[in-house]
């Protein structure tokens, strides 16, 4: 005789359904096979991991170990309601949950915001048991700073504590408005960053390598004029960073820098740009197994005179096949996320409304990772009530089950979360790939509550739970 245990997804609610008069002994046995049953270490559902809905918490990050035991999220936090005009400002948290260690584990305060000291914007890389973070700390108020510092520093993640912070600074005349993070085949952290200086009215990017001997020389990047939005990747002995470029249009550029400390930047090139489509932003890079690929959004309908875009976007993505050395004729090597099609592209929506209420939600922000094969997985944000009344908010996701050298094999575009309060910024990161190319995604974001932003974890493994068979022995008599 055999009882069905069904788990369903949205919240892991238990509906068993057992034979009448089942004894006590035997439920106790049920529910102890149902322990291990279940696979060993955190299950993979949505979470609420900053559980503050009285404050805004910002866009986090998210990184997984290469051996794919252990999962962090990073994220800043407002000290204070009403911080930063409800940018997040405020506090860095982290927390962690490892496959074999039974679940997420405390908050992990990185660093401590007040008025007089903020941070914003973070960035998290993990090699082994250690996670590296790097944030903007804000300095002389929060609200008003006349210094600006890129910080970064190495927590445990076994003991929940992390080292005094390192850091280099500006003058009040440059604003650092972004950071990202990577980590070498060694596990040294490299830094990139923008830089916005108001005296010329323009950003660049920076970088600035580590090894074994600690932080070597800032380094510039970019040779244009305007650029901003900086990502980092760092693979096959190249740090491959990609950015927005501003000046003349909106476009993507990329650049790579081998591994040498000697080295030099090789000489950027266009991934995009704004005279062969429409503006693009929002860029990111991952790097593997000899391939590049960068993702990003194009704006579909875009006001000249206001400069802004009123319609929908489209995701695309390229990549290079060899380290990033090339990337292929322009046109033709730019594909959508999810179908690899070069025209026709799929429109999505992004709601002013809901941008309004966090700039973080504008566009559609695409994250994207690799897995230990080189496939990609891409996750997103989007508003699908065509504009009418509230946004009706979702976090899309598509992954690759197959590469070639000449096409990327996608599942469907799916919605892994939707539907009223806002959400969205999300951020992904790869576990362990199944036989015939199944990719386990986590994946985190940010969702509105009643008057804040809370930082969330998701999964797309929910189906793994939604039903498992379990027999039942009973003693003779017991039915």
């Amino acid at each position: 005789m055999s009882a069905l245990i069904e788990w369903r997804s949205r919240g892991r609610s238990a509906v068993i359904g057992l034979a009448a008069g089942l004894a006590a002994v035997a439920l106790v046995a049920v529910m102890a096979a149902i322990a291990t049953a279940a696979p060993s270490g955190f299950l993979h559902i949505r979470s609420n991991l900053s559980q503050t809905p009285g404050l805004v918490s910002a866009p986090p990050d998210i990184a997984v170990s290469s051996s794919g035991d252990w999962v962090a999220v990073a994220w800043t936090e407002e000290y204070d309601v009403g911080v930063g005009s409800g940018k997040g400002r405020g506090h860095v948290y982290l927390r962690a949950a490892s496959e074999t260690g039974g679940g997420w584990g405390d908050k992990i305060r990185v660093f401590t915001g007040d008025y007089n000291n903020c941070a914003t914007n973070v960035s998290v890389a993990i090699t082994g048991t250690t996670a590296h973070v790097a944030y903007v700390e804000f300095s002389d108020t929060c609200n008003n700073p006349t210094q600006m510092v890129v910080r970064h520093t190495r927590c445990s993640l076994t003991e929940g504590e992390c080292e005094a912070p390192e850091g280099w600074g500006d003058s009040s005349e440059n604003e650092i408005t972004w950071v990202d993070l990577a980590l070498d085949a060694q596990g040294n952290p490299h830094v990139v960053w923008s830089r916005y200086n108001h005296a010329l009215e323009i950003s660049q990017v920076y970088y600035r390598p580590s090894d074994s001997a600690g932080w070597r020389g800032l380094e510039f990047v970019e040779s244009t004029d305007d650029s901003g939005k900086p990502a980092i990747a760092w693979a096959d002995g190249y740090a491959h960073v990609v950015w927005e470029e501003t000046d003349g249009g909106v476009g993507i550029r990329y650049a790579r820098r081998p591994s040498d400390p000697g080295a030099s930047w090789e000489d950027d090139v266009s991934i995009y740009r704004y005279s062969t489509g429409q503006p693009a932003g929002n860029p990111d890079v991952a790097a593997g197994s000899g391939q590049v690929f960068v993702v990003w959004d194009t704006c579909s309908e875009f006001d000249e005179y206001a400069k802004h875009c009123v319609g929908h976007y489209s995701l695309v993505y390229r990549r290079s096949l060899d380290r990033g050395a090339h990337w292929g004729l322009e046109l033709d090597e730019t594909r959508e996320v999810g179908t690899d099609h070069k025209t026709n592209l799929v429109q999505y929506a992004s709601s002013d409304n809901l941008a309004e209420r966090n700039e973080s939600l504008f566009d559609l922000q695409p994250s994207i990772a690799l897995n230990n094969a080189g496939a990609p997985a891409v996750v997103w944000h989007a508003d699908q009530s065509s504009g009418v009344g509230d946004p009706d908010c979702a976090i899309h996701y598509a992954y690759a089950f197959t590469t070639t050298p000449d096409a990327v094999g996608w599942i469907t575009h799916t919605v892994l979360r939707e539907g009223l309060p806002a959400l969205g910024s999300a951020v992904v990161g790869l576990g362990q790939t199944e036989p015939g190319g199944d990719q386990h995604l986590h994946v985190a974001y940010v969702r509105e509550t009643s008057d804040g932003f809370d930082v969330y974890y998701d999964s797309n493994e929910e189906h793994e739970y939604e039903r498992i068979y379990l027999p039942l022995v009973l003693r003779a008599g017991d039915v």
